[in-house]
C-alpha cells in the first residue's frame, strides 16, 4: 500500500536555481541536508525510530519517494510523521513534489548508500550551507532521561527496576508501573528508551501509548492488513506501553495485547507497562491478563514528598533558566512552591513555568513578590469536604493528643496551636461557618475561629518547615 500527500509551496529563497528534474543522488544530498533538522524537530528517540530507516528511492517530476521496514512504519510514520517530512522536503525542493512512502528493503538500500556516501554528505553540506534561516530555540520541555528524573523515597523502587532494565542484559522480564497521572511514569519509559539507545543500540526499541496500540490494531483490522502490525511488535526486543488502562475492557485489543506480550516474553523478549491504578484496580482487565501482570515486577510511584518537590522545583528551574538566561529562584521561593503546591510533580514543573511565564519571559525578576503574585490561584484548598469529626480525629492523632485536649479551655501552645490547626482545616475543607465551627470546639466563639485561620496562614507563609507540616496533616485528614 502507498500512503502520500501533496503539497504546494514555493521556492525556498537560495535555492530557486534548483533543477526540477533532480538525480537521485542529489536528492539524497536534500536528505541528508533535511535529516539534522528532523533530529531537532522530533527529538533522538523518534527520530532514531521511524526516521533515521528511511531510505530515498525514486524521485520523478511529481514525487519523492522513501522506502520503511514494513507496512507499520508506513502506517506510523503516514498517522504522525508524514507532514513533518512534506514541510521539511518541500522547504528545499521548490518542485513542491509530494512525499510517498513504501514498504522497502531498507537494509540493502542502506548498504547500497554506504558506496555513495561521501558524495551524498557533501551534497547534504553544500545546501545546508545555502539556507540563512535559523530554526527556533525550543523553550518547552527537555528530553526525558535518568539524568534530569528527580528520585525520592516516592519513587526510590522504581527507578531502580528502570535502570535495571535499561543497563541490564535483558532476560523477559515484565514490568508494571502505576501511579497517578503525573508522578512521572511516561519520564520513566522515555528514560528507559533513551538509556537502551544509548547502552544496546542494536536492540529494537518500541514506545508506544496504548490509545495509539488501540488506534492502529484497529486501524489494522479494518484495513486487513493485521500481518505487519504483529510483526512490527512483536519484532520489538524491549515493548513499553503507557496508560494501559486505556485498552481495559476493548476485548478484541486486549487479546491481541495479550498475544504479543506472551510471544516477546517466551522469547526473552522486555515488556514494560504503565497504569494510573494498580493491577487490581484495572478495570475490564480479563483475568487472564491480570494473572499475567500480577507475575511481574510491580512498583508503585507515589505522589513526592516536600524534599523531592524541591529537588523537582530546582531542576525545573535550572532547564529554564538554561533555555533562558537570567531565570534564577530563590530559595525561599523554591521552599514556598515546594511547600505550597500539593500534588505531583507535574503540578510542581507547571507551577516553575508559571513563575517563569510571569518573569523572565516578559524581562522581570523573579522576586518572592512576583512568585506570590504569579501561583496566587494555586494557594487554593481542594475542593473536597471532609467531615468535622474526621478532622478533628486526625489532628489530634497527628500531635499524639486526645480530642478532648483539642476542643478543652486549654490555652498552653501545645495544645492551642494544634487546636488551631484543626480549625483552619476545618474551614478549608469544609462549608461549615466561622460560627458553627467555633460550637464544634467547645462553644467558642467565631472570632476566635476567624484568628485561627489567619495565624495558621500568616505562619505557613512565614515557616517553610510549619508549611510542610501542615501539608502533610492535610494529606493525612483526605486521604
Amino acid at each position: 500500500m502507498v500512503y502520500g500527500v501533496h503539497t504546494s509551496v514555493s521556492a525556498t529563497p537560495g535555492l530557486a536555481s534548483l533543477p526540477t528534474d533532480l538525480e537521485l543522488s542529489t536528492a539524497r544530498g536534500l536528505w541528508a541536508t533535511a535529516l539534522p533538522r528532523l533530529r531537532g524537530e522530533l527529538g533522538p528517540d523518534a527520530f532514531r525510530a521511524w526516521i533515521e530507516p528511511l531510505r530515498l528511492i525514486a524521485l520523478d517530476s511529481a514525487s519523492v519517494t522513501f522506502g520503511a521496514p514494513n507496512g507499520y512504519a508506513v502506517a506510523r510514520l503516514t498517522t504522525d510523521y508524514l507532514h513533518r517530512l512534506q514541510a521539511r522536503w518541500s522547504s528545499l525542493d521548490p518542485a513542491g513534489r509530494r512525499v510517498r512512502l513504501v514498504v522497502a528493503d531498507v537494509e540493502a538500500l542502506a548498504q547500497d548508500e554506504a558506496s555513495a556516501g561521501d558524495e551524498q554528505q557533501q551534497l547534504g553540506q553544500e545546501f545546508a550551507e545555502s539556507e540563512v534561516a535559523q530554526d527556533p530555540v525550543e523553550l518547552s520541555g527537555s528530553a526525558k532521561t535518568f539524568a534530569n528524573y528527580e528520585v525520592g523515597e516516592a519513587n526510590r523502587v522504581a527507578v531502580a527496576i528502570a535502570r535495571g532494565l535499561a543497563e541490564g542484559p535483558g532476560t523477559g522480564d515484565l514490568v508494571f508501573f502505576h501511579g497517578l497521572h503525573g508522578v512521572g511514569k511516561t519520564h520513566i519509559l522515555e528514560a528507559i528508551t533513551a538509556r537502551l539507545r544509548e547502552t544496546a543500540p542494536k536492540k529494537r526499541v518500541l514506545l508506544l501509548t496504548a490509545q495509539r496500540f488501540l488506534n492502529e490494531f484497529q486501524s489494522a483490522l479494518r484495513d486487513r492488513e493485521t500481518g505487519p502490525f504483529k510483526a512490527a511488535l512483536r519484532g520489538a526486543d524491549v515493548l513499553l506501553i503507557d496508560d494501559l488502562q486505556l485498552i481495559c475492557g476493548k476485548s478484541a485489543t486486549q487479546d491481541e495485547f495479550f498475544q504479543t506480550l506472551d510471544d516477546l516474553i517466551s522469547r526473552g523478549r522486555t515488556v514494560v507497562c504503565t497504569a494510573d491504578v494498580g493491577i487490581d484496580g484495572l478495570q475490564g482487565l480479563n483475568s487472564r491478563m491480570r494473572c499475567v501482570l500480577q507475575g511481574g515486577f510491580t512498583a508503585k510511584i507515589n505522589e513526592p514528598d516536600f524534599e523531592l518537590r524541591r529537588a523537582i522545583a530546582k531542576r525545573k528551574t535550572s532547564e529554564l533558566n538554561a533555555r533562558r538566561g537570567g531565570f534564577v529562584l530563590p530559595d525561599e521561593a523554591i521552599d514556598l512552591i515546594a511547600a505550597r503546591i500539593t500534588g505531583t510533580g507535574r503540578a510542581v514543573e507547571g507551577a516553575i513555568k508559571q513563575v517563569f511565564a510571569a518573569s523572565a519571559l516578559i524581562g522581570r525578576e523573579a522576586s518572592m513578590e512576583v512568585v506570590v503574585e504569579a501561583l496566587s490561584g494555586n494557594w487554593s484548598p481542594p475542593e473536597k469536604s471532609v467531615p468535622v469529626e474526621t478532622i478533628k480525629r486526625r489532628v489530634a492523632a497527628f500531635y499524639d493528643m486526645t480530642l478532648e485536649d483539642l476542643v478543652s479551655q486549654r490555652r498552653h501552645r501545645a495544645v492551642a496551636r494544634p487546636r488551631q490547626v484543626a480549625m483552619y482545616f476545618c474551614k478549608r475543607l469544609t462549608r461549615r461557618s466561622f460560627p458553627d465551627i467555633g460550637q464544634r470546639f467547645g462553644g467558642r466563639d467565631h472570632t476566635t475561629v476567624m484568628h485561627a485561620v489567619k495565624r495558621i496562614e500568616e505562619l505557613a507563609a512565614q515557616d517553610v518547615s510549619f508549611a510542610a507540616e501542615l501539608q502533610e496533616i492535610g494529606r493525612k485528614i483526605t486521604e
